[in-house]
């Protein structure tokens, strides 16, 4: 793939990045930035022995005790090798950079796992704390990181370089951590620790390494027209007209229309650029006119009703929020009546609580806008995400809270990064698709009981609380995506341990048809080949591969019952050519659990039916009885994934047979592993599922559900013939918020009928 593109800053430049200059200037520049960055790794492990000292005297039992002490032993010990992997492990970083092709930091946990075999529990929890570690670093200097991708990026010859992929990076530090340990003997619990001492101490060795890189290239003349950032900044804030234009959340798609002026006590500072305000105008249009094509809103209101101020309609939406209206949660619970209408209507009769007429009282013309929004996009939450009718009516209730949200700060419809938008996200991701089945489960639902409860309970127009819940609950929630990754990880070991099988199995059947032609071999021969030769080839492949002693050996068993099959139907003597066989049969025979007397059975049968064949005798219909009928199974490492019944999929292996667009077929391949799709059932209902893993054996994509169990593995061809079905749909967007934006901008553009009128409960 070619990784070059066209620069941003002009000729001069370009002309320069095409020269050698630019690559003997970044190995330059990895001699000069390595050993800053093992010091920081070198500062850290100087405190490691007081560190892990004082937390095993305060938080470890006597009895657990030892371990730590003897990694402090081990981590003195080693502490060279362990500097040297982790400058080794960076140093082939820069090095594919150099060859532009980047290497993914992600490759140096693969790389730790081999053919059929299971990443161990323990390693799989060390692999976490790294990623973990990687955030962490990305977090922390995320500004002064982007700078120095785009100037390494423009060393190695306009190469794009992103988080995992940077020599310098978050996402390669923690792997070269991660790599420089492994081969230490250290228990795990002490393990882990060293990673949270890392995510500790290591920023404050980083910050000097990074400004000093970044400088080292701004000086070399790299990208200079990009501002220095410095590396304990904060990254800087997208702005608003900064979303990328290729997002269905982009202003256009997203922002709430001519929201007003934000209240005196709004938290968010105003949207005042001419471009947002022409996009928030023409976005108050399109409600306006949905308002009037659909519910027959007058064009001009009323211009005697009393319009209701900013602080009585949040006055109202406080006495909603403690408990809802009946009529508010009937329409939550029954998908066919419309939020949007329910919402204005009970909050205007509630306007009777504090004194005003709900008959001549409405909404100004911005609030209106605000609830509208809202109203729309838990519609379109709540009938498009995958929830049970218990967590339906859960999430239901944050409506009141979030369209206090709207009034106070309008740029929830702008940054994605808003607290209150991340919490609807994080909350949706941990409902949707959860039936409570397991204790996991049922303990992700009781934490998202605890924080709407929370929230409906304490909001009082402070937005800090948004965030705080949404900080505790994602660390909630990275607990329960490990568990996940967990069971993802298994169930791709385990579909790789099938996919070798079915490998192994097809050559063993090919080699067989090979030799056999279209010979009609006797039932014993018969027996012998295609069952217990067959099975033993295919346990030699997966062992020990076809370069091996035993693979040839195998074929050369099967190349002489062929040869001694071949004589006897000639009339010739085959009893010394079978004897000969003995000691190649007696390994295929054995692999497969026949062995004494079984064994001795079956070359006394063979034996019998040849000398038959050579004499010219009627020939043995059946093969003769041996002890074992069935070979075992061909032993493999991969633990089988967890199945679940499903009825989504009706494929078939005929791929002649498909109809399918070769445009869509091209299409599923270029997915990102990660994106979401959506699988129809027969009764047509959506199932969401995750791309997780993609077969390097056989190039069939395997889809998980949000518990990393398995649900579906398929061709590119068979799930384009899916699609065009209309089977299976590629969500554009994976979160909860964006993807229920850009569904409520399609409302605003798509006719609808109008819904029939309904009434406020007193």
């Amino acid at each position: 793939m070619d990784n070059t593109r066209p620069h941003p800053y002009g000729p001069d430049i370009e002309a320069s990045a095409a020269t050698g200059g630019g690559r003997d200037l970044l190995a330059q520049v990895a001699g000069q930035s390595l050993p800053p960055l093992v010091q920081a790794l070198a500062s850290v492990l100087d405190r490691v022995d007081d560190a892990l000292f004082d937390f095993m005297q305060k938080s470890v039992p006597a009895q657990d005790q030892p371990v730590f002490m003897d990694a402090m032993r081990v981590l003195r010990r080693e502490r060279a090798g362990i500097e040297q992997r982790f400058r080794d492990h960076l140093a082939g970083a820069f090095a594919a950079l150099a060859r532009r092709q980047p290497q993914l930091a992600e490759s140096a946990y693969a790389s730790q796992s081999d053919g059929l075999s299971l990443v161990s529990e323990d390693d799989l929890d060390v692999q976490l704390s790294a990623k973990m570690l990687a955030g962490s670093l990305q977090k922390d200097f995320g500004g002064v990181l982007a700078q120095i991708e785009q100037r390494l990026g423009w060393l190695a010859g306009h190469v794009e370089l992103d988080g995992d992929s940077n020599p310098v990076g978050g996402a390669h530090l923690a792997a070269a951590v991660y790599v420089a340990l492994r081969p230490c003997e250290v228990e795990l619990a002490p393990r882990l620790i060293l990673f949270k001492i890392c995510e500790r101490e290591l920023p404050a060795g980083l910050a000097p390494a990074y400004d000093g890189l970044n400088r080292t290239l701004i000086e070399a003349g790299v990208l200079p027209q990009l501002r220095p950032v410095k590396a304990r900044d904060a990254a800087p804030e997208q702005a608003p007209d900064e979303t990328p234009a290729d997002e269905p959340s982009a202003p256009a798609a997203a922002a709430p229309a001519s929201l007003g002026p934000a209240p005196a006590n709004a938290t968010a500072s105003r949207v005042s650029s001419e471009q947002e305000r022409a996009l928030f105008s023409a976005l108050h249009e399109l409600l306006k006119n949905y308002r009037q094509n659909h519910y027959g809103a007058p064009v001009a209101p009323d211009p005697s009703a009393r319009l209701l101020s900013a602080r009585e309609t949040l006055t109202v939406l406080g006495l909603l929020q403690g408990e809802l209206p009946p009529g508010l949660r009937e329409a939550i619970e029954d998908p066919g009546q419309s939020l949007v209408q329910r919402i204005k209507a009970e909050l205007i009769a509630s306007a009777g609580r504090i004194g005003c007429d709900p008959a001549t009282t409405r909404l100004t013309p911005a609030d209106e806008d605000a609830v509208d929004l809202v109203g729309m996009l838990f519609d379109v939450i709540l009938d498009e995400r995958e929830l049970r009718a218990q967590v339906r009516s859960l999430i239901g209730r944050l409506i009141v809270p979030f369209i206090k949200v709207a009034l106070l700060d309008r740029r929830m419809f702008l940054e994605k990064t808003h607290p209150a938008r991340r919490l609807l996200n994080a909350l949706a991701e941990a409902c949707e698709g959860n039936s409570g089945e397991t204790p996991q489960e049922k303990q992700l639902l009781g934490k998202v009981q605890e924080v709407v409860d929370r929230l409906v309970a304490e909001f009082n127009e402070d937005l800090a609380i948004f965030q705080t819940l949404e900080e505790e609950f994602r660390a909630f929630l990275d607990q329960h995506r490990k568990r996940v990754e967990a069971a993802e990880r298994r169930a791709a070991e385990a579909q790789r341990g099938r996919e070798r099988l079915e490998q192994a199995r097809a050559r063993a059947a090919l080699e067989l048809a090979d030799r056999v032609g279209d010979r009609e071999l006797t039932p014993t021969l018969d027996l012998l080949l295609r069952r217990y030769w067959s099975h033993h080839l295919s346990v030699v492949l997966l062992r020990e591969g076809e370069s091996s002693e035993a693979f040839r050996s195998a074929l050369h068993c099967a190349d002489a019952l062929i040869a001694a099959f071949d004589n006897a139907a000639q009339g010739v003597n085959i009893l010394p050519r079978l004897s000969s066989l003995r000691g190649g049969l007696e390994p295929v025979l054995l692999s497969s659990g026949c062995a004494g007397d079984a064994a001795a059975e079956c070359l006394r049968a063979l034996s019998e039916e040849l000398r038959r064949l050579a004499r010219g005798e009627e020939a043995i219909q059946e093969a003769a009885p041996i002890a074992i009928s069935e070979p075992p199974p061909v032993p493999t490492s991969a633990v089988p994934a967890r199945e679940e019944p499903s009825t989504l999929l009706k494929l078939v292996s005929n791929r002649d047979a498909l109809d399918y667009d070769p445009a869509d077929a091209e299409r599923i391949r270029q997915l990102a592993v990660g994106t979401w799709v959506e699988f129809v059932g027969e009764n047509g209902e959506p199932q969401p599922a995750k791309y997780s893993w993609v077969s390097p054996i056989s190039g069939r994509l395997m889809f998980v559900n949000r518990r990393g169990v398995r649900v579906c593995v398929a061709s590119a061809e068979e799930l384009a013939a899916m699609m065009k079905q209309r089977r299976l749909l590629v969500r554009p967007v994976n979160t909860a918020f964006e993807r229920a934006m850009h569904q409520v901008l399609g409302r605003l553009h798509t006719p609808a009928p109008q819904p029939s009128p309904i009434r406020a409960t007193a």
